[in-house]
């Protein structure tokens, strides 16, 4: 009495057989031995095992290198990507000299400095363009805040060759851009973000040639890009993002006959004015530009009838609505993706997209007040081309999207998330309609944060392939020490950090004041 039961014991289980392979005579292990001793890639000509070491992932092929002195000496002859950690000891150490000769072929170079750490200057690019200059086709610099307009410009005299560059928070200035644009007559792809040395530089005067794409992010005095954009006849792609300034007079200036296709457009001071401009796009991403009204997106539609991607983050300004998006279906008939965040449509504009967009393939919702049972109901009926679709803090409920079990037949991929009417019993019901070949990706409905994170999230991660046409600018093969940090700070935290965070804080004040022991101490810091 009073005691607990004791524990079944358990039964030890009979030893295990001795393997048939250790019963094999010892002159099986012998010829095992020796033929592992036979290095059976010497026979491959090094131009094959260089092909074979660019199949291999950034990890797979550091260890490679150091499976032999061969292995190591055609890795590095075969490199095409290498990105350094650029602080000011890789050039004081004699690091960058020895890395820059080992890997001669590189022809994607990427120098990134922590923001706080004193980076490499003007010499190093000397370097750069002494060792890789002919074969440079793709240049990131970040956060060298080292580096002029003169060490720029000694680099793009020796890159004549160079297909792409990408500048993010550096110091020189408009006269560095310039001298690239003089001296890599073949660049393509251009991306400044973060130039601190526009504040007080003159327009550039240089067109581009054969720039295809241009990025401009986060800089003051961005207009000093106008005739760049005006000037370049063969641009087809251009983002303009948290830029200052007005930007209405570059867009109209902007040439009719031109080959622009693709525009990113993001919290910019542009107008109806500037939209209306515009004309043969095929892709527009507007996103929380308040003073475009349904008058810009209607003239805008009227001009580009070949628009196909169509994402608008209307802010929750409700300046955008059924009548631009009625002008869309009336004249964007190949019309193949649609994204609102923070646009109140109903099913009057939705009907007319369905009947008039036969292609629409993606469809992506997200904080639309007025996106309910009835419009889902409309998507259901009519959109028979749909094959994804992404719903977000929506008021919709099961009663609407059981509709989706008897609609649109070619329907693979359904996301459902933060919507509070939603039921996980609904998701089950879909996935059954379609005898598992319908993907559905159902979670809970969160508190109001999380729905304020809903209606404010970026358009370009609502669906799984949108902006899917956007080069990705990150090189993967890093030598040196890792440059990425623990946590970007900046987005608020989340609620269930913020109940973790208070349950520790309390867990800590209970241990504190009851005296307990404590074996460790944790310290977290946050980057």
């Amino acid at each position: 009495m009073g005691q607990c039961p004791s524990a079944p014991r358990r039964r030890k289980l009979p030893p295990a057989p001795p393997s048939p392979a250790l019963l094999a005579p010892p002159e099986v292990f012998a010829s095992i031995a020796e033929a592992a001793g036979d290095d059976h890639t010497a026979d491959l000509p090094e131009e094959l095992l260089s092909l074979v070491f660019g199949l291999l992932g950034s990890g797979d092929r550091k260890r490679c290198s150091l499976v032999c002195r061969r292995w190591l000496a055609v890795e590095a002859a075969s490199r095409l990507r290498l990105a350094l950690n650029a602080k000011a000891p890789l050039l004081a150490d004699s690091a960058l000299p020895r890395l820059l000769a080992r890997f001669p072929a590189v022809s994607k170079l990427a120098l990134k400095c922590d923001r706080r750490a004193e980076s490499v200057g003007d010499p190093a690019l000397a370097l750069v363009a002494d060792r890789l200059g002919p074969g440079l086709r793709r240049l990131k610099l970040r956060s060298l805040r080292a580096v002029t307009d003169d060490g720029v410009a000694s680099l793009a005299a020796a890159t004549a060759n160079l297909r792409k560059l990408s500048v993010c928070s550096c110091v020189f200035g408009a006269k560095g851009i310039e001298a690239v644009l003089n001296s890599c007559l073949q660049l393509e792809e251009l991306s400044v973000k973060r130039l601190r040395g526009l504040a007080d530089s003159e327009p550039i005067t240089v067109s581009g040639p054969r720039l295809h794409s241009l990025s401009l992010k986060e800089l003051y005095n961005g207009q000093c890009f106008s005739c760049l954009i005006v000037q370049s006849p063969k641009l087809k792609r251009l983002k303009i993002i948290r830029c200052s300034g007005n930007w209405d007079l570059v867009l109209q200036d902007v040439p009719r006959d031109s080959l622009l296709a693709e525009l990113h457009l993001e919290k910019l001071q542009v107008s109806d004015r500037g939209v209306a401009a515009l004309s043969g796009l095929e892709v527009l991403y507007l996103a929380k530009a308040p003073e475009v009204t349904d008058i810009g997106l209607a003239a805008l539609a009227a001009k580009s009838p070949r628009l196909r991607k169509l994402h608008v983050d209307g802010w929750k300004a409700n300046r955008i609505g059924d009548l631009g998006l009625a002008a869309v279906a009336e004249k964007c008939s190949s019309l193949q993706e649609l994204v609102l965040v923070g646009v109140n449509l109903t099913s009057s504009s939705l009907e007319l997209i369905a009947a008039n967009c036969p292609t629409l393939e993606r469809l992506a919702l997200c904080g639309s007040d007025t996106f309910g049972d009835a419009e889902i109901t409309c998507v259901a009926a009519k959109c028979s081309a749909l094959r994804k679709l992404c719903i977000k803090a929506c008021p919709v409920s099961d009663a609407g999207m059981n509709k989706l079990a008897e609609g649109c037949p070619r329907l693979v991929k359904v996301k459902v998330k933060k919507c509070r009417w939603v039921t996980s019993e609904c998701a089950e019901h879909l996935r059954a309609s379609r005898n598992g070949a319908l993907a559905v990706n159902f979670d809970t409905p969160g508190g109001a944060g999380d729905l304020q994170d809903g209606r404010s999230m970026d358009e370009s991660g609502v669906l799984d392939n949108a902006g899917s046409d956007v080069l990705h600018e990150d090189l993967d093969d890093r030598i040196g020490p890792d440059l990425s940090t623990g946590s970007s700070g900046s987005g608020r935290p989340s609620r269930w950090k913020a109940m973790i965070g208070a349950l520790m804080s309390r867990i800590l004040s209970v241990s504190i004041f009851g005296r307990q022991p404590c074996g460790a101490c944790y310290t977290s810091h946050e980057s």
